[in-house]
């Protein structure tokens, strides 16, 4: 087994935090252009109309445990090439989007579909959020708490 150094252990703990306040972010940024885009749509409790559930349900109960997946699977497989990660990611959200409309009664091929556009929208997000390190803490808490308040 390999040791870690204990010089390492501070290093790895804040490229871990760094790696989760990321994750939150991008989250968070989805969830507010996806608010954003769905203002003009009818909505009920919170729920947009055709939707089985809420926005942020959606963003933050599906779409970012599936991003962490596609993160796994692209650290396991090791490889830099942007077609591979947007490979895993296209599958990583058809998945999101089937075990969504598996446990909320939706169309399956639908809600697949959109869990794809989800999760690229997430990734899109991540690429955008990591150039911008300092407003990784508005993006994760401040913007969509606003946003859970003002909506």
């Amino acid at each position: 087994m390999n040791k870690i150094p204990d010089y390492d252990i501070p290093s790895i703990r804040l490229t871990s935090g760094m790696y989760a306040l990321s994750k939150l972010a991008c989250a968070g940024l989805t969830y507010v252009l996806i608010s954003l885009l769905m203002l003009g749509f009818p909505q009920h409790n919170g729920v947009p109309d055709g939707w089985p559930l809420s926005i942020p349900y959606a963003i933050y109960a599906y779409g970012l445990p599936a991003a962490l997946v596609a993160d796994v699977l692209l650290r396991l497989l090791r490889s830099t090439s942007h077609v591979v990660s947007l490979v895993v990611y296209v599958v990583a959200g058809f998945g999101a989007g089937l075990w969504l409309a598996a446990e909320q009664g939706a169309e399956l091929l639908l809600w697949g579909l959109a869990g794809i556009l989800g999760l690229l929208l997430l990734r899109v997000t991540q690429l955008g959020v990591e150039r911008s390190p300092l407003l990784l803490p508005v993006f994760a808490l401040f913007l969509p708490l606003l946003c859970l308040l003002l909506l």
